[in-house]
């Protein structure tokens, strides 16, 4: 089975590679050759994990028998072992990722100059600066950092394969999915705000499917 992911950013977004640019960019966004950004696989894994354990968390503080840690682990795997997940999560890339890169690889041949990963970068990011404010309410020497982060209303999407998953943890991974509401750097601070959607191969909302079975079943 093969579920389609899809993340939408609803504020700035920093998914920090750990990498700045020259001596302009302090924190930059992930990107592939070209300057399309993306959003690595292991980041959105690990997002869902933690959005998995508050939901296991709230059902359990409700007293409502729903979902055990061991079904994290089998939906995520568990660190140290050699059995892997139940399902394979790709990095999430723009919509109509592969048409506009062939265009793009396409332009950058005939006009080399004109088409630049920086270019390409500056289509989909903006950058922010933010500084240290001391107890007196002025700035810190040194403290002014340049960051580059996606625009708000960027669409992103990914293939999940699953293999044989049950039905119960399809649920709550739907229910994680759901749960999702910030990602990347500085997301207290007004950054990562995303909304998802988890859908099956016949283009069905899941978030919509299980949110509605377990407003039935509780």
């Amino acid at each position: 089975m093969n579920l389609i992911f899809e993340l939408k950013l609803l504020s700035d977004t920093l998914i920090g590679s750990g990498e700045g640019w020259g001596a302009n960019i302090d924190s930059d966004i992930v990107f592939d050759d070209i300057g399309l950004p993306y959003i690595p696989a292991k980041r959105v894994k690990g997002c869902l994990k933690e959005s998995a354990i508050e939901i296991v968390e709230m059902f359990e503080n409700s007293g409502i028998k729903f979902a055990t840690n061991g079904d994290i682990e089998m939906l995520f795997g568990k660190p140290g072992q050699m059995r892997s997940s139940m399902f394979s999560f790709p990095n999430c890339y723009l919509s109509d990722y592969e048409s506009n890169r062939k265009w793009l690889e396409w332009l950058k041949t005939k006009y080399q100059e004109l088409i630049t990963k920086e270019i390409i970068l500056g289509t989909f990011t903006i950058t922010r600066q933010q500084t240290a404010i001391d107890n007196n309410g002025i700035a810190k020497v040194h403290s002014l950092r340049t960051k580059r982060v996606l625009k708000k209303g960027s669409n992103f999407s990914g293939k999940i394969e699953c293999n044989g998953i049950e039905e119960h943890l399809l649920c709550l991974l739907s229910l994680a999915v759901s749960n999702l509401r910030y990602m990347g750097t500085n997301r207290n601070r007004g950054f990562g705000c995303i909304s998802c959607n988890l859908f099956d191969e016949n283009n069905i909302s899941l978030n919509k499917k299980y949110i509605n079975h377990i407003s039935k079943v509780i």
